[in-house]
């Protein structure tokens, strides 16, 4: 039995009413972590329809990495609209140009580099794959347990998260393989993980018929793990010894979050390819594959494309956004402020057994608790408290701290301390 449509004399607007909306008109397969409506958005504040206000430590899942509608983003947008909307690859346009350029000198460790624009972390996912196989002329791609790569087919054959994200889509993409991540809470050293990455060259996949690792430098939906620097030396130096393209999924991690443009400055371990999305635009779809002239160069020309990727209008948000987050000090805050965070939560964790672990690098905090139960509980007392809180993890057991990096250190206080109450009642 189908359910009338929302006649126009009950559109009132509140959260109940924009929900009733919502259920009518939007499929139902599109997730959201609350029943709210936005209105409107500035900083590191949400507004919604009922004009209640939430401090945002999710940032729209690690996008709004300069807080909402910053005024240097902003600017850039009506700018560029009012110049150029879309040219597609009929024209080349200029901001697209400078991106890359700017993109390029984020990179310094990387010779000669080439940036190709699309819309997703997941475009820019299966777009790193078509070209591992193309350069490499091996059909093979490494993958790790519980990583998350994005929603196209392809890139859902890479992720192992959570079982909801793989089934009923089979058959996924052949000739991919999972080794596993190396998670130091579940008993996992550096040595461990790449004897079994060894293993699973030796018993399952022939090297010479690997083009591609891709790996999240930090575990991003899996939980929020940072692994110790040796793990990811160490698939550096096997994929060097094989000829496998070392690919790091910085869409998550990328643009300041961790302290660092990418994360792999980090970690003094420099990947083959650098994918990035969220943080780059704003809010705006925008991502990319960035690799070395001398890879890039060995992709033929038209054997990939995007209609939309790159369009002026993101690449103008994401140009703005790369100047604040490097004028405005954001590389400096987020390790700050994170340092400060993570200790903070550590000592409020001390003989709590809610709390298994907490753990992080720059401001891309995971906070493990006892399961899902828990944290779900934990997360709408602050909800309530007016704190917007996310969960990740396999169980959704994990809250992840990942505010604006141009936070206030009065308004992060604020929302840590309203997390740690919630977390005593846990």
């Amino acid at each position: 039995m189908t359910t009338a449509l929302t006649t126009d004399a009950e559109r009132v607007d509140t959260n109940a009413a924009w929900s009733t909306r919502y259920d009518e008109a939007v499929a139902g397969v599109l997730p959201s972590y609350f029943d709210l409506t936005a209105a409107s958005a500035e900083g590191s504040w949400i507004t919604d329809v009922e004009g209640r206000r939430y401090l945002d430590l999710g940032s729209g899942i690690a996008v709004t990495n300069v807080g909402h509608r910053h005024p240097r983003v902003t600017a850039a947008l009506h700018a560029q609209v009012d110049e150029l909307l879309h040219t597609s690859v009929v024209f080349r346009h200029r901001r697209y140009i400078e991106l890359a350029e700017a993109i390029g000198r984020l990179m310094p460790w990387m010779t000669e580099p080439r940036t190709f624009l699309c819309n997703s972390g997941a475009e820019a996912v299966d777009g790193s794959v078509k070209l591992a196989r193309r350069v490499t002329g091996r059909p093979g791609v490494i993958a790790f347990r519980r990583a998350f790569h994005g929603r196209t087919l392809g890139a859902t054959s890479l992720t192992t998260a959570k079982a909801k994200y793989r089934e009923g889509y089979d058959p996924l993409l052949p000739s991919v393989h999972i080794a596993p991540w190396c998670i130091p809470s579940e008993g996992w050293t550096a040595e461990s993980a790449l004897a079994a990455f060894d293993e699973l060259l030796d018993l399952q996949a022939d090297p010479s018929t690997i083009a591609a690792v891709i790996v999240e430098p930090v575990l991003g939906e899996g939980g929020y793990v940072v692994p110790p620097p040796a793990w990811l030396a160490g698939l550096r130096e096997r994929c060097d010894r094989h000829g496998m393209l070392l690919v790091f999924d910085e869409v998550q991690t990328g643009f300041g979050r961790t302290g660092r443009p990418f994360a792999a400055e980090v970690f003094g371990v420099f990947p083959d390819v650098v994918l990035f999305a969220k943080g780059v635009a704003s809010g705006l779809p925008l991502a990319g594959i960035v690799a070395p002239a001398a890879i890039m160069d060995r992709w033929p020309n038209a054997a990939h494309g995007s209609t939309f990727g790159g369009n002026p209008v993101s690449c103008a948000a994401a140009l703005a956004t790369i100047e604040v987050l490097a004028e405005e000090g954001c590389y400096d805050r987020a390790r700050e402020l994170g340092e400060v965070t993570i200790a903070r939560l550590q000592a409020a964790a001390v003989g709590n057994p809610a709390v298994r672990d907490v753990r992080g690098v720059g401001l891309m905090i995971g906070v493990e608790l006892a399961d899902g139960a828990t944290a779900d509980a934990v997360q709408r007392r602050c909800l309530d408290a007016g704190v917007v809180v996310l969960t990740c993890g396999p169980h959704g057991e994990v809250l992840r701290l990942i505010p604006p990096l141009t936070i206030s250190r009065d308004d992060l206080d604020h929302g840590i301390g309203v997390l740690v109450e919630a977390l005593a009642l846990a």
